[in-house]
């Protein structure tokens, strides 16, 4: 009977000292892999808590955009000064009157929209460029997250994770590629004649961006919700067993008990230590890829509002001109931020959820 009891404490113990060695090894290892695929002015920050702190704070995010726009203020300026130039010549054109204006209004409408389209166009190739690096990256960071899951024994939680973020990326890669692309093409077309279309035109871009944005509204709130039950369901069943694999072991031999739980309270600390390092790390590359094009959208399209408005005031014909080329931009924004927002959210439901093993 002792032979019997000595062996079952070995076959038990040896395995624990075994799993927190090997777990303590590869959560530097996870840690190490993410470094490796931050960006250049990023390197270092798991190892500066202080300074990823610095860039996930409100102050760092404002110095971040503040930065972005005083570096392109020239360019924001010249850009709304042309605007404020349009609405002099469409004021000009408008004082013809009779058939002679519409003619003059069109025609000096559709040169002040060529004059604008080189400006959006730039603009929304550099977001679709942003957001192919912001895929890439969340491309790179599934397997390290996925790895740490089922580290700390959640096997259907990092299924459920590994697959939910690859289909994520797969649905949002199409919608920021081909889809966004067709969809700004379109757009931009329709802006670039809104001069000639006059209402008919405007109102189809509106039509356009409603539809739009009401179908990204329903598909994040499809993907969150999706993901969030699948990994809350999966986190529940694997804390379920692990628990009754720590409560059989600590039953079937009670001196071992203190030793397992010991065990597992340091595997517990490991692995929350690395997926705070790596879910934080995470989220701050997030915020300091998307933030740059996305303040300069917002500034953009700020412009092309205040333009507008005194467009309108004057009683200038170019307001229909700015909201067309407006709508555009506001398909690119919805894309572009609520792709960051579900990724953001996803690596959110990394950090919070997992296996509880104590």
């Amino acid at each position: 009977m002792k032979k019997l009891l000595i062996l079952l404490i070995i076959v038990v113990i040896l395995p624990m000292f075994a799993l927190y060695a090997s777990a303590e090894g590869e959560t530097e290892e996870y840690i190490s892999e993410l470094e490796n695929i931050l960006p250049e002015s990023l390197s270092g920050i798991t190892e500066d808590t202080d300074t990823m702190l610095e860039h996930a704070s409100l102050s760092g995010i404002l110095s971040e955009i503040t930065s972005v726009l005083s570096g392109r203020g020239s360019e924001l300026l010249g850009f709304f000064l042309t605007l404020l130039g349009i609405v002099l010549l469409m004021s000009v054109a408008s004082l013809l009157g009779g058939q002679l204006s519409r003619s003059a209004e069109a025609a000096v409408g559709l040169i002040c929209s060529i004059m604008i389209f080189p400006r959006i166009s730039s603009l929304m190739s550099e977001v679709s460029l942003s957001l192919e690096k912001i895929n890439l990256f969340f491309s790179s960071l599934v397997p390290i997250t996925v790895g740490i899951t089922a580290l700390g024994g959640g096997e259907s939680s990092a299924a459920v994770q590994g697959s939910g973020m690859y289909l994520t990326l797969s649905l949002l890669g199409s919608i920021g590629g081909q889809v966004f692309v067709g969809l700004s093409s379109i757009g931009l077309a329709l802006s670039l004649i809104s001069p000639l279309g006059g209402e008919r035109a405007a109102s189809i871009i509106r039509g356009i961006k409603s539809l739009f944005s009401w179908l990204m509204g329903i598909f994040t709130a499809i993907m969150t919700g999706v993901f969030s039950l699948q990994t809350l369901i999966a986190s529940s069943a694997d804390s379920a067993a692990m628990r009754a694999a720590k409560y059989m072991a600590s039953g079937l031999i009670p001196v071992v008990g203190s030793t397992v739980s010991g065990a597992l309270s340091t595997l517990a600390s490991g692995l929350s230590y690395a997926k705070g390092i790596v879910g934080g790390a995470a989220i701050v590359t997030l915020l300091v890829l998307a933030i740059s094009p996305l303040a300069v959208l917002i500034a953009y399209r700020l412009a092309l509002t205040l333009a507008s408005s005194v467009s309108e005031a004057v009683g200038s014909a170019a307001s229909r001109i700015f909201s067309s080329y407006r709508s555009a931009l506001d398909m690119t924004l919805s894309v572009y931020a609520l792709s960051v927002v579900i990724y953001l959210f996803e690596v959110i439901i990394f950090i919070k959820m997992g296996v509880a093993i104590l």
